[in-house]
This record gives C-alpha cells, structure tokens and sequence, in this order.
C-alpha cells in the first residue's frame, strides 16, 4: 500500500514556520535595540535555525530587515481596511466618504508605524531606504483604501474616490515628515499629541475643499 503523501505538506510547514521565526526574531531584535544592529548568527540563534536556514529563505541580512519592515507595512494596510469596514457608510455624498476615511485614518496607529520605520531605516539617511519605506506604506495603504471604499461607496465613481483617498494620504505623508523633524518620532504622549495636532490641520485644510458648499 503507497502511504498517503504527507510529506511535501510538511515540508511547507516546516519552510512557512522556519521563515516566521527568522522574522519575528528579526522584529524583536529590531525592537529591543531601536535600529537593525544584529548578526545574521544573532538572528539565527534568536529564531532557532541555522545560518543557513536564514540564507535558504532570504538572500542577505539586508533582504531580512525590509521583509519584516514590508509584512508590518501588510499589518497597517490590514488595520486600514478593518478601520474602513467597521466605519458606518454614509449618505453617499463626498463630504461622508471625506468622513469616513479620516475616521478610519485616527482608528489606526500610525506614530508606531511611522516611528517603527524610520527607527529601522534612518541610518542609510533621508534619501535612502527610510524614504523608500516612509512612501510605501502610504502608497500601499491608498490602493487598499481605494479599492475597499470604492467597492462600498457605489454613488461615487472609483476615480473620485483615488482622488479622495490620494489627497488624504499624500498629506499624512507630510505629517509623517514634519512630527519625524519635530518630535524625532519617538512614542510618548507629547509625541502623540504633536501627531493628532498636525492630523487635525491636515484633515481641517482638506475638510475646505469637500465641504457642502462645494
């Protein structure tokens, strides 16, 4: 009798279990120093694999540090959507849907994130990686806003709704700049405060140009 086939299914396990280990290990080293200062030998004993386990499944340190930077970029798209979801929807007019994204945008955590981030990447400089990152998760976080709210706000067409959603993000991009220059996004409550000042300017100033009389 041919015993059933397990084992490529294990094997999958194995490499999916292995790879989250090198990267939460990666997030709690991160985490614990303030920036990626680790050895790829740190990493793999901190995760329980090898050096060469590490290898098999990125190809250098580097390769590790923005995969776990992009899966907590994959957090925060979650967090929008589940944010945008769990928002009433409106009458359908643009000043409900301007209402809606800003709601969901002060549900999620964005000083931990922005913070994070920069944390991580500050040290290759404004130009560098940090940058990069900065962009990308806002980027990231317009697509997923765009393709949930347009699926929900059918009174608006999608092209409305990029617009919306691009102008919003674009200006958090900013306010990400300035509360880094301000406060060197460290997390405490003054820190926070300079965030929801600066997010409430942003959404006040946009607020202008959707308002009813429009």
């Amino acid at each position: 009798m041919i015993p059933p086939l397990i084992a490529p299914d294990r094997r999958a396990d194995i490499k999916a279990r292995h790879r989250r280990a090198i990267l939460d290990a990666a997030d709690a080293l991160i985490r614990e120093r303030g920036k990626p200062q680790f050895s790829v030998n740190e990493l793999a004993d901190r995760a329980d694999v090898s050096r060469r386990t590490v290898f098999n499944h990125f190809t250098s340190l580097d390769d590790v540090i923005m995969t776990t930077c992009t899966r907590l970029l994959g957090v925060t798209v979650d967090d929008f959507r589940a944010a945008t979801r769990a928002t009433p929807a409106g009458d359908g007019s643009r000043v409900a849907l301007f209402d809606e994204i800003t709601t969901a945008l002060r549900a999620v955590d964005l000083p931990t994130v922005v913070s994070y981030l920069w944390g991580v990447l500050a040290a290759d400089g404004e130009n560098g990686r940090s940058q990069h990152a900065l962009t990308d998760v806002f980027t990231r976080a317009t697509e997923q806003l765009s393709a949930e709210i347009a699926d929900r706000s059918t009174a608006i067409d999608a092209f409305e709704v990029a617009i919306l959603v691009s102008t919003v993000m674009n200006g958090v991009a900013v306010v990400s700049e300035h509360w880094i220059a301000m406060t060197g996004a460290t997390l405490d409550e003054s820190s926070r405060t300079v965030w929801d000042d600066l997010l409430n300017r942003l959404i006040a100033s946009i607020r202008m140009g959707y308002s009813a009389s429009s």
